[in-house]
């Protein structure tokens, strides 16, 4: 049996409402599932509240959640509150944070396999009081892992970032020698085991526009990104660039590779999720457990709608479960 826990993400937003939507589809249509066991973090009264107002059919039963006869135990993590749909609030930023951190600690705890991670408001939680810029950066912490890698991922095109949550003004001062030389390790690492695949092929973007046009426009590919990747491929990782992000992704070139780095979130992130199409799943690599996420936000423009569409969550179980079998193989 898989053990699941799912935190409920900001409940003023679509994460609850996804969540139920991908609970029903995937108990329909994926075998696997049925050897799953998924626990929510959440509060009963408020998950119950939610669903009758987005007139989602359910029923709940003492301490679980039963959609068409399948039953989902709903863990007490947060309190209940008076759910506005579309709303940044402080309270909700709570609901969002208590999830979270309840379903990690029971991660640090082996009680469970995977986690899935619904969406959540930076700008609830900061008012929340919480000190971390997102879920990454908290789970990490949570852990004790100095450097976790945030992969984003569609099919066969995956992503992963030196730099995430880093100011625009900040990024010369985050990207260097040594953190791209420890990203592209963990990120090959990742690809083979958590991924399948066999000697990874990697391509790495350039910082400046058209990667510096050899120290014309910028220096940082001359003087830190190429002899990082050079010390990769003495390594024996399978590493090529710097690459121009534009001409990179605008001419198919990212369909020969495993693997994409990018140097920061939008240069890596903007792309991928064109090409994904509202279907990309969100992993958090080096961590010892199993966690994803759609790759959407909490889309409170649609919130209460019962219009939101649950296929990035989808992907992001089915994500967990075959990194789950990938890791039980080769690890």
């Amino acid at each position: 049996m898989i053990k699941i826990i799912s935190t409920i993400g900001d409940p003023n937003g679509i994460g609850i409402e996804c969540l139920v939507k991908a609970l029903d589809y995937l108990n329909h249509n994926c075998s696997w599932f049925l050897n799953v066991q998924l626990d929510i973090a959440g509060n009963v009264i408020l998950i119950d509240k939610y669903l009758k107002k987005i007139n989602y059919p359910y029923k709940i039963v003492d301490n679980y959640l039963v959609l068409n006869e399948r039953k989902y135990k709903i863990i007490s993590a947060t309190d209940d509150i008076d759910i506005d749909f579309g709303k940044i609030q402080q309270n909700s930023g709570l609901v969002a944070a208590h999830s979270l951190e309840f379903s990690v600690s029971e991660l640090v705890k082996n009680n469970y396999d995977i986690l899935i991670t619904m969406p959540i408001s930076k700008e609830a939680i900061k008012l929340a009081g919480w000190k971390f810029p997102g879920h990454t950066e908290m789970i990490a912490n949570a852990l004790g892992v100095k450097h976790p890698l945030m992969i984003l991922f569609h099919n066969n095109i995956r992503v992963a970032l030196v730099t995430f949550h880093t100011p625009i003004k900040e990024l010369p001062f985050e990207i260097s020698y040594n953190r791209i030389i420890h990203i592209g390790s963990v990120f090959s690492n990742s690809l083979h085991i958590d991924f399948g695949i066999e000697n990874p092929k990697i391509a790495i973007l350039g910082l400046n526009p058209h990667a510096g046009e050899n120290g014309n426009i910028g220096r940082e590919e001359l003087e830190i990104i190429i002899p990082a990747l050079r010390k990769l491929q003495e390594r024996g990782i399978n590493v090529s660039g710097p690459f121009s992000a534009d001409g990179f992704f605008g001419f198919g070139e990212y369909k020969k590779y495993d693997g994409i780095l990018a140097m920061y979130h939008d240069q890596g992130l903007i792309p991928l999720k064109l090409l994904a199409n509202g279907n990309g799943v969100n992993f958090t690599a080096n961590l010892p457990i199993i966690r994803t996420s759609p790759d959407h936000g909490t889309a409170f423009e649609i919130a209460g709608k019962s219009t939101a569409d649950p296929q990035s969550t989808i992907e992001a179980f089915k994500a967990a479960y075959t990194i789950y079998e990938n890791r039980k193989r080769l690890i």
